[in-house]
């Protein structure tokens, strides 16, 4: 049955009712829809436009391109914040919570030292792409062994196209040490501020 997007009026003893009308069911299993594998100009219905009017879709295309996930070459103050070649924790409310503490203590510092834009260098950028390359060969059996679906790219070889192939492959607790070292560096390493 389709719901044309309008959702299920109600239950019944029996079924469901849509449309006004009831279809019965022996069985009925509540789940939630989400969609995490497909593009991001997809699911949010715009793109992002940079630096000489690049959009971020056209700098992604054979790939994301991020430092610590956060932030990308040529897209000045735009942050990201979820699971964009960051930590796979089965706790995401947490892993977002270490991203959102990163980014505020990043922008404290930019403030403190007058700067209004932040962005991350290409060499930067290239050196975490490196380390997410290193890492990923951590998921290559997983890969090839585990059934077909969206965490694997339908069973294809190598890392592309699946859920985990963006993902910071060493685990969470090294991602996380690896964001606290860098605060605790002081530097600010691979950020232009201007």
């Amino acid at each position: 049955m389709d719901t044309h997007g309008k959702g299920v009026e109600r239950l019944t003893e029996k079924g469901v009712v849509v449309d006004g009308k009831e279809y019965e069911v022996d069985c009925l299993i509540f789940a939630t829809g989400f969609e995490s594998a497909t593009s991001y100009t997809r699911r949010s219905g715009y793109d992002i436009i940079g630096k000489q009017d690049r959009t971020l879709s056209s700098y992604w295309e054979n790939g994301m391109r991020t430092l610590h996930g956060l932030y990308s070459h040529g897209f000045p103050n735009c942050f990201f914040i979820g699971i964009t070649q960051g930590a796979n924790t089965v706790n995401l409310p947490y892993a977002l919570d270490e991203q959102a503490n990163h980014l505020a203590y990043i922008l404290d510092e930019a403030r403190s030292r007058g700067a209004s834009t932040i962005e991350v260098s290409a060499e930067a950028e290239q050196q975490y792409l490196d380390e997410i390359g290193r890492m990923a060969k951590v998921g290559q059996r997983f890969y090839s062994e585990c059934t077909p679906g969206y965490y694997n790219g339908e069973g294809t070889s190598g890392n592309s196209g699946g859920f985990f192939s963006n993902m910071y492959g060493g685990g969470s607790i090294r991602f996380f040490r690896l964001l606290e070292n860098w605060r605790s560096d002081g530097g600010l390493d691979g950020l232009e501020l201007r």
